[in-house]
């Protein structure tokens, strides 16, 4: 089967919920600024569209309206969208996207005397042409590295299996190659949907934004992709869990399981992201760019306490070296030089040694790798002999099964969580054992009804010939042995 590729994309803390409140209320702004556009009657029953949009926002244009406030309008009625009509459409994830690089673009006319090499860092001058001019457009983007790694891989893959190397060799290529390199991956690869999905949108940013051709109609033969409900472990299987792991492994495992957190996001944490006096903890910058308040678990506040008087040990000895320095996000570097070397902005879990930036070629001491975590944590799960496939997400999943589970309101779990629409967190209801659904196997009933059967016919025996009869139980077994036999 073919299908079309569609291009879409009580709170824990006052702060979180302003944040909320904030986001709704442009979203509410700017569609009413829509609809007063188009000069609609009835907003309320109005399902405005993606060229609804184009039209206002080309309006703006005219109007002398920048990029970067354009991106704005665009994320209030993507708000909108998510909160009031409980869609994915419009898709606007990818208009966003453009006038993110219209942004950036006017950013860097701005800041002329900036160099390429200060904008978008080190790329390596022995890689194919295309494969740089990507590299550069997805940094001057803000795009995750490991974004960039996963995009610059495909296309990698793409370049090999269409025998082209260089940028001009793009130029016969279309929508007709990815069709057929998509369907390759479904059918000969069998790979999983998934990884089929982060190819598509590896080979659409590099055809649009790189090589401004337009790929958006692609049709090619997908893999199928399940419905899987998440993996939860009960609460004694993540007591034992817990029990058998140590140091600061131990620490990582209930910050996760405690607060919901990704893992990417418990190990990017900042000296200054615990708040020991609020009892909570900033989530900053993580998926989607949003920014959140989870709770501090007050069991863990003592051995938070003990690894940042640990943490500022080690910085002192970086200071002391003249090493000192951490990763900085959206060139705070350049703006502030000195704020690299602060201890606030230190990463909690430390490495135990320095490694280099692969955009600008600076030594920093980043946080610990996602892997080590993930090893630690197999044999810790082997070791207690749980049969499930365990990884660090499923403490997330068991968090947020475990506070519904436990009564907490699903808005209240979703703000938690950090996802922007309810039904992502809806899929935690299906793995509930709901006290109000009670459901009775019908093996169950079935015994039970036998062992009624049973005794009603004891009990007329009894009253005909006294004497020591047998248990229900036991005739129940008995007769269970005797049927095997």
């Amino acid at each position: 089967m073919q299908r079309s590729y569609n291009l879409s994309s009580n709170a824990s803390s006052n702060n979180t919920g302003n944040e909320k409140k904030s986001n709704v209320d442009w979203g509410r702004h700017w569609f009413a600024q829509l609809a007063r556009y188009h000069r609609v009657h009835d907003p309320a029953k109005w399902s405005f569209t993606e060229e609804d949009v184009i039209a206002f926002l080309r309006a703006k244009v005219k109007a002398g309206v920048p990029a970067w406030k354009r991106v704005l309008i665009v994320k209030g009625l993507i708000v909108y969208r998510n909160q009031f009509l409980k869609s994915k459409y419009p898709q606007l994830e990818h208009i966003r996207a453009k006038l993110q690089q219209f942004a950036a673009e006017d950013k860097q006319k701005k800041e002329g005397t900036r160099s390429i090499e200060e904008v978008v860092g080190k790329i390596n001058p022995n890689e194919p042409d295309v494969v740089q001019q990507m590299r550069r457009t997805l940094r001057v983007q803000g795009k995750e590295y490991n974004t960039e790694k996963a995009y610059v891989m495909w296309v990698k893959r793409f370049m090999k299996a269409r025998c082209v190397r260089t940028l001009a060799e793009f130029d016969d290529l279309g929508a007709t190659d990815v069709e057929s390199f998509l369907t390759d991956l479904a059918v000969d690869g069998g790979v999983a949907a998934a990884t089929q999905e982060q190819a598509f949108y590896g080979l659409l940013f590099l055809f649009e934004q790189v090589l401004k051709k337009d790929i958006r109609s692609v049709n090619a033969m997908r893999s199928d992709k399940p419905k899987l409900v998440p993996t939860v472990m009960s609460k004694p299987e993540v007591l034992r869990a817990l029990l058998v792991m140590k140091g600061v492994y131990l620490l990582i495992a209930q910050l996760l399981y405690g607060t919901g957190m990704r893992i990417s996001e418990c190990l990017r944490l900042r000296v200054m992201d615990i708040d020991f006096d609020l009892l909570q903890i900033r989530v900053w910058n993580s998926k989607g760019n949003k920014s959140r308040y989870v709770p501090l678990p007050r069991h863990l506040v003592p051995l938070l306490r003990s690894k940042i008087k640990w943490r500022e040990g080690l910085h002192e000895q970086d200071l002391a070296s003249g090493e000192a320095s951490v990763w900085l996000p959206d060139a705070l570097d350049r703006k502030y030089p000195n704020v690299h070397r602060e201890f606030k902005w230190q990463f909690l879990f430390a490495s135990h040694k320095f490694s280099r930036d692969p955009k600008t070629g600076k030594r920093h001491r980043h946080h610990i790798h996602r892997d080590t975590f993930a090893a630690r944590l197999k044999v810790a799960i082997d070791e207690v002999g749980i049969h499930k496939p365990v990884t660090s997400h499923t403490f997330r999943h068991s968090f947020a099964t475990h506070l519904l589970m436990d009564g907490s309101d699903i808005r209240t779990v979703q703000e938690l969580l950090g996802h922007s629409d309810i039904r992502t967190t809806m899929i935690y209801t299906h793995v509930l054992n709901r006290p109000d659904v009670k459901v009775t196997s019908p093996l169950d009933s079935l015994w039970a009804e036998q062992q009624m059967d049973d005794e009603v016919g004891i009990n007329s025996r009894l009253e005909r010939r006294p004497g020591v009869a047998l248990s229900s139980t036991d005739r129940i077994s008995n007769k269970a042995v005797s049927n095997v036999a």
